[in-house]
């Protein structure tokens, strides 16, 4: 594995990020915290560099909702000019309402889709022959078939949950197809499902949310068990899986529906053509 690169942490001062680079930061990883609040980066760098062993922590502001912020955040990690030993795509969002980036993307497809792609995309070259990269998936995708509609989903399609969803299988279908691409250069290409963790996104901003806090929330994962399923993808030799506490790894191809297998290519050349990849 190719440790001694960065490791890039998106989301990093989230619940289950935060876990991720504390535990990046035990193994003595040097770690980029990409995150859009620089100033609660600033005080997890200072407790990461407390840890015996940890490597270089630099923190990266990167707003995901922005095409001109990623194309920023992924010039000053190419100027760096060191290689990349893994991609942890540990952000998301669950949108409650519906609404437009400044680039016109749905928010949901902005931040769970788009700019994960962009920036494997704009970052692969850097990747080193052996690294990893692993996107976060959610159960909410088996509910979900891969369309081309994904990418410009009529408003009145929206719902929270199941934008979300269709979010989070169009990004399973990419890590699979991404796997694929770069096996020749022994790259791990794989998907953590956290599970339903205890976090602020868990939070629906409907009336019965006081009641769920009550009933449900002492039945969710902590952060730190929603972590370790990135954390196994990180530590892993496979590729082309699915991570998540509860289970070994399976395959992506086995896990996803073999019927929109034909969709895949056609869609993943309508995310280039809409985020003017070559």
């Amino acid at each position: 594995m190719a440790t001694q690169g960065l490791c890039i942490v998106t989301g990093a001062t989230g619940s289950i990020g935060k876990e991720i680079a504390r535990a990046l930061a035990a193994r003595g990883c040097n770690i980029v915290l990409a995150c859009r609040n620089t100033a609660r980066a600033e005080e997890l760098r200072r407790e990461l560099l407390a840890v015996p062993g940890c490597g270089d922590v630099i923190v990266a502001k990167v707003s995901l909702d922005s095409l001109d912020s990623i194309s920023d955040f992924c010039n000053r990690i190419i100027a760096l000019n060191r290689p990349i030993a893994a991609i942890l795509h540990n952000a998301g969002v669950m949108c409650r309402y519906r609404s437009l980036t400044a680039d016109g993307f749905e928010q949901s497809l902005a931040v769970n889709y788009l700019a994960p792609v962009l920036i494997t995309h704009r970052l692969l070259p850097l990747v080193a022959d052996g690294g990893c990269i692993t996107f976060t998936t959610s159960i909410t995708r088996k509910l979900h078939r891969l369309s081309e509609e994904i990418l410009h989903e009529p408003e009145a399609k929206f719902s929270q949950l199941g934008t979300y969803g269709r979010t989070k299988l169009a990004l399973t279908h990419y890590a699979l197809w991404l796997s694929e691409q770069v096996s020749s250069r022994r790259i791990r290409v794989n998907c953590a499902d956290p599970g339903v963790v205890d976090t602020n996104m868990i939070t629906m901003q409907r009336w019965y949310d006081p009641l769920a806090n009550v009933i449900a929330r002492p039945f969710m994962s902590s952060p730190a068990t929603g972590a370790s399923s990135m954390l196994s993808a990180f530590g892993s030799d496979l590729t082309g899986m699915i991570f998540k506490h509860t289970h070994k790894p399976h395959t992506m191809a086995g896990d996803l529906r073999r019927s929109d297998a034909p969709s895949r290519p056609a869609f993943i050349a309508a995310t280039h053509r809409l985020l003017h990849l070559s």
